[in-house]
């Protein structure tokens, strides 16, 4: 393992040791010559614990690369990505898979549930997937009744609306208790209510179970919630802001349009 150096005094670093996750001069660059494409340019930034922060962004921002180059869903071409003291930079695959099951949360806008379990085996899959993690009961049990799926638990996801599957999502991500959960979009396909109430729960998560999550997005609504929002453009990191307001983001998102 690598202890990453010091760069509090960069842009988008923080001063605070308790980052969980965090980038220093992340770079990603896909296609090479003529034809390359720099879609994450020399981040620097600290994702830190119980804090909830949004990236933002235009499309084609670099919001997406930077949350999979954080998570180690995908590799920097130069730089360093580490969660916790850990550079997953250094990591081979099985070392990531191991590392994003026991350490990491992940929640998609297309849910990824296993059509052929329940929701309660949707949920405790990383923790039975790991030989050495029994699942909490209790843990599931105040996730369930949190989420208002308490009832749900035995239904497959094909008898479940589409804001209990992701509901199930979120609760498959918390279930490890994992040091931060990274979120790409989860509001993309759920109506205005329902995206309210999965933001309330993801917002009750941070405030009273301590829980850190980074989430991209592009719904100003969505970032309301949030502690910070970062915003991206062509690659770098080029603002962010503490308890965004609706119209603050949505100035800010006209302005780097």
């Amino acid at each position: 393992m690598t202890v990453p150096e010091d760069h509090s005094t960069e842009p988008g670093a923080s001063t605070d040791r308790s980052a969980v996750a965090r980038l220093v001069h992340a770079t990603k660059t896909f296609g090479t010559g003529d034809a390359a494409v720099t879609a994450l340019n020399d981040a620097t930034i600290d994702f830190l614990e119980g804090e909830f922060t949004a990236v933002m962004g235009p499309s084609g921002s670099g919001k997406s690369t930077l949350m999979y180059c954080q998570s180690g869903l995908d590799r920097l071409t130069s730089g360093h990505a580490y969660i916790g003291d850990v550079d997953v930079s250094t990591l081979t695959d099985q070392e990531l898979s191991v590392l994003r099951r026991s350490t990491l949360g992940f929640i998609f806008q297309s849910f990824h549930l296993v059509p052929a379990l329940s929701a309660r085996e949707n949920i405790t899959l990383p923790v039975d997937l790991d030989s050495d993690a029994v699942v909490d009961d209790a843990f599931l049990a105040e996730l369930a009744s949190v989420l208002g799926i308490e009832h749900r638990l035995e239904n497959l996801p094909s008898q479940l609306s589409g804001g209990q599957r992701q509901r199930v999502a979120v609760a498959r991500a918390m279930i490890p208790r994992p040091d931060v959960i990274f979120a790409d979009e989860p509001t993309g396909a759920l109506d205005s209510k329902t995206s309210g109430e999965l933001l309330s729960y993801l917002r009750t998560a941070v405030d009273d179970l301590g829980q850190t999550i980074v989430m991209v997005t592009h719904d100003a609504v969505a970032a309301s919630h949030c502690d910070r929002v970062v915003y991206v453009q062509d690659g770098f990191l080029v603002d962010e802001a503490r308890n965004p307001t609706v119209d603050d983001v949505l100035d800010k998102i006209r302005e780097l349009s």
